[in-house]
């Protein structure tokens, strides 16, 4: 039986920017890297991008706080799971092991989007449509790297090259390359 959530515009743009070409990889080298939390990573780059904009060191203790457990005791935990019992594991053969594997990966899916859920209610602001794209990428751009400073990350190069494969499907208008640069500037700073 598949979980009943709720809609919500967070969780639509998860999953388009995640199912674009390169941001579930760019994510995970975040991810392992620096042992980020992509949800939340996201919904920062959510709220710049809906309009609803920045956040200040006390939004972000809050957004962290409000999933930290979560993530860490289920979503983690689960993930953990998944990882060890792909190619088989403790002498269970592949071919029983993999269909468990795959019905865990569905959970984990399920424990994400309860994270998500539980981001979208940390931080409620309504949406300001009159703002551009261009002003929603610095918005997006300042909320990632706020969650950077708060996570003890100075990004490199290579952090803003995956972090602008990751916003580039949210700013389409802009482009790649005004992407890739605006992220660079935003972390050079």
């Amino acid at each position: 039986m598949a979980a009943e959530f709720p809609d919500h515009p967070f969780w639509d743009f998860s999953l388009r920017v995640y199912g674009s070409a390169g941001v579930p990889e760019a994510c995970l080298v975040l991810q392992e890297r620096h042992g980020i939390d992509v949800n939340v990573l996201l919904y920062c780059a959510w709220l710049g991008a809906s309009g609803r904009g920045t956040l200040d060191d006390s939004d972000i203790a809050r957004v962290r706080g409000a999933v930290d457990d979560w993530h860490r005791d289920a979503v983690r935990a689960v993930r953990a799971v998944r990882q060890r019992l792909k190619g088989g594991f403790g002498g269970a053969p592949v071919d029983l092991s993999e269909p468990i594997r795959r019905r865990i990966a569905k959970i984990e899916v399920d424990l994400e989007h309860v994270e998500q859920l539980m981001l979208a209610g940390s931080v409620t602001r309504d949406a300001d449509e009159s703002l551009g794209d261009a002003a929603r990428l610095d918005h997006a751009l300042g909320n990632v790297r706020l969650y950077f400073r708060a996570e003890g990350i100075a990004p490199d190069a290579a952090d803003a090259a995956e972090t602008a494969i990751i916003l580039g499907p949210a700013f389409d208008a802009l482009g790649p390359a005004a992407v890739a640069e605006a992220v660079r500037a935003r972390f050079a700073a």
